[in-house]
């Protein structure tokens, strides 16, 4: 079972973008929570490389916004 993390500052519509790619997606959650985009990307990253998940860097929004590092499996 394969599992990714990424980054949002809108995890309702990025989880549903998500199952459109991903019917059988599962266990859905937030991780952490930032303040600061690259706060939030380097907790993406650090969180990936712990739990062996594939991240996705990157993405476009504000530097300064309530970011959310989610994962998911599938």
């Amino acid at each position: 079972m394969a599992c990714k993390v990424g980054i949002t500052t809108d995890p309702d519509r990025r989880r549903k973008e998500w199952e459109v790619d991903y019917p059988n997606l599962h266990s859905w959650r937030i991780v952490s929570t930032h303040y600061s985009k690259s706060a939030a990307q380097k907790a993406e990253i650090d969180y990936a490389e712990r739990n062996g998940c594939t991240a996705h860097r990157g993405g476009s929004g504000p530097e300064k916004a309530k970011w959310f590092v989610y994962r998911f499996s599938h």
